[in-house]
């Protein structure tokens, strides 16, 4: 017996030992760098090969400097952090991460640059939620998990303090000379590359990520507090002051609606049953600011156009919603998604929840603790009937299209394209099946619309009322591989800048405000933009500034609009 417990007791103490590994620090490092050169940049090096001028037989050698410069920079930057209490750290973080980043690009195709880092920290839960799923799980336990987990069992040998970081010295010394001599015997390659796509750089996995948090925190933090204001110079010219009746306007921020799924701009599919019994112009060649809510909101309402606009500059001045409100205008903004990203901090400003939109599952304006974009019209009447201004302005900033999860975004009676994917990842999902889904949340979107029309129907005995509506970006629905949106503006598809657009105008609205339907028709087919946004607004309420710029508002009897056939293109 005595002899059993002895055995059993070698047995017990041997076996940890049976999974711990032993190895050199360096070997460590430069195993990690290699790892994270191929398994973790299978996008970069897809996007690199798909280049037209770039093939295996033709360019072996530079594919080879490409790797051994990847992997040289990695190495260095490992060797660097090579000392006891932070190597592990470190190299855990990183696997962590460019696993993370490497299911996402792989996925969905997309980049991991200042404007998703925006999405991503700026976003609720909710939304980051339903990005999670198994085959997330699945792709972390074998590209994080497993790794880790071999790392944690490994015993690193370590030289003595001082020798230790004068062979990382040595090792990165030598490792950036031969980074250096790679580049300098294929530099002309290297420099074709780097002119002509630029673009790459954003592939590489991590780096380009932490430069963008980096970037991130360094504009943000930035910002001073102080907002400058613009317009001082701004009078209201309408109401009384013309004879004119009040004024009523609701903007709603569509959310990744793009146009190429609106009947009204000539999709196949009936998706604008509601909206296409009223008397209202869809624009069909409108394009977004930007491809992210992030980047796009702010740039909608600031007065600064698509080429001049950086979040730095907005967030130094007021808005559009700023000018009207110190103009007397009654402005609030009630939000349905993230947030307004800064837009409507000095202005009321209400997020649904339960004490803005009580027994909303009930009411049916809500399930599973998610809003419908209908609950932004809960109680609405009660606010206009309580104000005591001329003019109001209203802002619903929608669910809309959000992704990936869009069978979310209505209620099951607007299923009416079938199968719709009920899922979170629409990968793996039939792009049929997908655009279903889509298709299903425009078609709810179309029915928000003329909902909030018919509010404003409910008004005009007491004000002139209008409707504008223009999405934030436009989405992918796998066209290429590419999904969801977020894309860099410049090697974005169209399909994530090509936006639906609306407005409609009570008939008072158009006489009073001396604005000619039969011109504004003309306008939908001509290219209009965010841009347009602040100007319009300004105009239709009568604003007189050195800002406002006519050509720019869409409203304006000027055929010649927009520059906006240049954003795109």
């Amino acid at each position: 017996m005595t002899m059993t417990i002895t055995t059993r007791e070698k047995i017990s103490s041997s076996f940890p030992n049976a999974l711990t590994f032993k190895c050199n620090v360096t070997v460590i490092a430069l195993l990690a760098a290699l790892l994270l050169t191929t398994v973790y940049n299978l996008t970069f090096w897809h996007q690199l090969l798909s280049l037209p001028d770039i093939s295996v037989s033709c360019n072996a050698g530079f594919l080879l400097g490409s790797s051994i410069v990847l992997t040289g920079i990695f190495f260095a930057f490992f060797t660097l952090c090579s000392y006891p209490y932070i190597f592990k750290t470190v190299l855990i973080s990183t696997i962590f991460l460019a696993a993370t980043i490497s299911y996402f690009s792989l996925k969905y195709g997309i980049v991991i640059d200042y404007n998703m880092i925006s999405d991503i920290l700026e976003t609720d839960v909710r939304e980051a939620r339903e990005l999670f799923s198994f085959s997330l799980a699945l792709h972390l336990m074998l590209l994080a998990g497993l790794p880790t987990l071999i790392l944690v069992r490994t015993r690193i040998t370590w030289k003595k303090p001082l020798r230790q970081i004068t062979t990382n010295l040595l090792i990165i010394v030598g490792t950036l000379l031969t980074v250096g001599a790679t580049i300098f015997l294929n530099y002309s390659s290297f420099a074709l590359v780097g002119r002509q796509h630029k673009y790459l750089r954003m592939y590489i996995n991590p780096t380009y990520a932490l430069y963008s948090v980096e970037k991130y925190y360094r504009i943000n933090h930035a910002v001073t507090q102080t907002i400058l204001p613009i317009a001082e110079d701004a009078i209201l010219t309408g109401n009384k002051q013309a004879g004119k009746r009040k004024l009523l306007g609701i903007f709603v921020v569509g959310e990744a609606a793009r146009a190429r799924e609106f009947s009204l701009d000539g999709y196949e599919r009936n998706t604008n049953p509601y909206l296409a019994q009223e008397n209202i112009v869809s624009f069909t060649q409108a394009y977004s600011s930007g491809t992210s809510t992030a980047e796009s909101l702010p740039c909608m309402f600031s007065p600064l156009t698509r080429e001049k606009y950086s979040v730095k500059k907005a967030a130094h001045y007021e808005n559009v919603l700023d000018i009207l409100q110190r103009l007397g205008v009654d402005v609030f903004w009630r939000d349905n998604n993230s947030s307004s990203k800064g837009v409507a901090t000095r202005v009321p400003y209400e997020k649904l929840s339960s004490a803005s939109v009580p027994n909303a599952e009930k009411l049916g304006l809500a399930r599973d603790g998610e809003y419908f974009d209908e609950a932004l019209l809960y109680n609405l009447q009660e606010y206009i009937d309580q104000s005591s201004h001329d003019n109001i302005l209203i802002v619903l900033h929608q669910k809309g299209s959000h992704g990936p999860a869009y069978y979310k975004r209505h209620p099951d009676s607007f299923i009416r394209f079938t199968p719709e994917y009920r899922g979170s990842a629409p990968q793996n999902s039939t792009q049929a099946e997908l655009i279903n889904a889509y298709d299903n949340t425009i078609l709810y979107t179309d029915y928000f619309l003329e909902k909030t029309i018919a509010l404003l129907k409910k008004n005009e005995a007491e004000y002139d009322t209008f409707l504008f509506y223009m999405s934030d970006h436009g989405e992918s629905l796998g066209e290429n591989g590419i999904y969801l949106h977020s894309l860099p503006y410049f090697m974005a598809p169209n399909e994530q800048k090509h936006i639906a657009a609306i407005a409609w105008l009570s008939e008072s609205a158009a006489h009073n405000h001396h604005i000619d339907m039969t011109t504004l028709l003309q306008k939908r087919d001509q290219p209009i933009s965010h841009d347009s946004i602040f100007h319009s607004l300004l105009g239709i309420f009568g604003v007189k500034s050195k800002i406002y710029d006519r050509k720019l508002d869409i409203f304006h009897p000027n055929p010649n609009i927009l520059q906006a056939k240049t954003i795109h293109e």
